[in-house]
């Protein structure tokens, strides 16, 4: 018993030592070489822009509506219709208008004609007047006499000045009715085209203090603006007079226009603050349609033929480096690039603001001028350190300020790690792996690692 024990406990000590020689002949057998990728540090033009989406909408719109209540009896103006100002587009019932003019204009005549009536009885009394105070001077008659023709002639002249002021009443209330009256004609106030109508004929429209709506009219087609959200963190990049470029989901064309406002009447949602931007543009053909989404690239700042280099090359980080600071491996900071299918979210401004120089995703981007620091791949293959000022990006690619000596140099923003095999242990194999039937030669020397070959068909 003792023997077999013995010889079972030199057998795994053999394998064991024997596992251990085949590990290390392959580890000895390989070489690791390490290389680097690199781009040429070169000339081109970097645009920076704030992105966001906005709402297509004329530049002027009137609403048309009514102020007098009835039936609407005809409307001459339909959705897309092209109206001229002063064109009639729709009436209403003006019977009960014309009524109540009628009646104005009565109570006019009869305040006239009792201003005509107390005239004439005024007349009347200065003549009596008159006689009373003849005979008051040859003492022929007594003072009430007097005094009762001067009472009754000034109580006329009251009487006047009432009519004339039922006159003025009736005026003003024939006026108005006359004015009530021309409201039953709708007519466009404004040259343009008709976007939205509110009402159909039979319908009625009750006028209160706030007129009914019949339709609303867009001035000018031929312009558009669009009304956009842009968070408070980008709105100070934003200024009148930058150029946008856009697009809408009905046509692949890229429509261009300019900021013309920054509104100061700020939005908050979900703790998220937001100032609407308006952007002025040309609409030839007339395709942007009141309503349309907008995808807007504003473009806050441009530069052209100026030193860049690939946004990658701030992030890298020697190997040796990188490991001490716990980054991933491959000398590439793993925050300093978006992840795999990642999207930019709507309003999130110039790509990746910065390239990431030195931060993970959605950090602010460094203030122009700033220092940071690239490694270029030196005669000797290892990286040297080059500390540089930079500029502009656009997420993809970051401007280098005085760095005109290192044009044409080859930076580095990646590790590549390519692995040899000394031609003697190309063919070497675990001796402990077992072996599968089926398994030819021609699938192990291929797999060069014992893997069993797939079952035979």
């Amino acid at each position: 018993m003792k023997k077999i024990l013995v010889i079972i406990i030199v057998l795994g000590g053999l394998a064991y030592g024997g596992y251990r020689w085949w590990s290390q002949r392959s580890a000895t057998g390989k070489e690791q070489a390490v290389s680097y990728r690199t781009l040429p540090i070169m000339r081109s033009s970097i645009v920076q822009e704030v992105t966001a989406t906005g709402t297509v909408a004329p530049i002027k719109k009137v609403e048309v509506a009514t102020q007098v209540t009835g039936k609407v009896l005809e409307l001459l103006a339909d959705y897309n219709s092209h109206v001229k100002a002063g064109e009639k587009i729709a009436t209403i019932d003006p019977a009960t208008y014309e009524a109540a003019l009628a009646s104005s204009q009565a109570r006019l005549k009869s305040s006239l004609a009792s201003l005509a009536r107390t005239k004439v009885e005024l007349n009347l009394a200065e003549k009596e007047l008159l006689r009373q105070q003849k005979l008051a001077e040859r003492k022929m008659n007594t003072e009430a006499e007097l005094d009762s023709a001067l009472a009754a002639r000034d109580q006329l002249l009251a009487q006047i000045k009432s009519n004339e002021a039922s006159i003025e009443e009736a005026e003003a209330s024939t006026r108005q009715a006359k004015a009530n009256l021309n409201y039953c004609t709708i007519n466009s106030p404004v040259t343009g085209v008709v976007i939205s109508r509110s009402v159909d004929e039979g319908q009625t429209v009750v006028s209160n203090m706030n007129a009914s709506a019949l339709f609303t009219i867009a001035t000018d087609l031929s312009k558009m603006q669009v009304e956009a959200s842009i968070p408070e963190a980008d709105i100070g990049q934003i200024k009148v007079g930058q150029t946008v470029n856009f697009t809408v989901d009905a046509y692949k064309d890229n429509f261009v226009g300019k900021v013309t406002q920054i509104r100061l009447a700020a939005t908050t949602v979900s703790n998220v603050v937001t100032y609407p931007v308006i952007v002025e543009a040309e609409n030839p053909g007339e395709k942007l349609f009141p309503g349309m989404t907008a995808n807007l690239s504003i473009i806050v700042e441009e530069a052209r033929n100026i030193l860049t280099v690939p946004a990658a090359a701030l992030r890298f980080k020697p190997a040796d480096l990188s490991a001490s600071a716990g980054k991933a491996p491959g000398g590439v900071m793993p925050s300093g690039a978006p992840p795999a299918g990642f999207q930019r979210p709507a309003g999130m401004s110039g790509g990746f603001s910065g390239g990431f120089p030195g931060g993970g995703m959605g950090k602010p981007a460094a203030p122009a001028g700033s220092g940071s620091v690239i490694w270029l791949l030196g005669e000797d293959g290892k990286p040297q350190k080059a500390e540089v000022k930079l500029g502009i990006t656009d997420g993809v690619q970051q401007e280098i300020k005085e760095a005109e000596s290192l044009e044409g140099k080859a930076v580095i923003i990646g590790i590549q790690k390519a692995v040899k095999q000394n031609t003697a242990s190309a063919g070497s194999s675990n001796p402990f792996t077992p072996k599968f039937p089926g398994a030819n030669k021609k699938n192990n020397s291929r797999g060069g690692s014992g893997a069993p070959a797939g079952p035979p068909r």
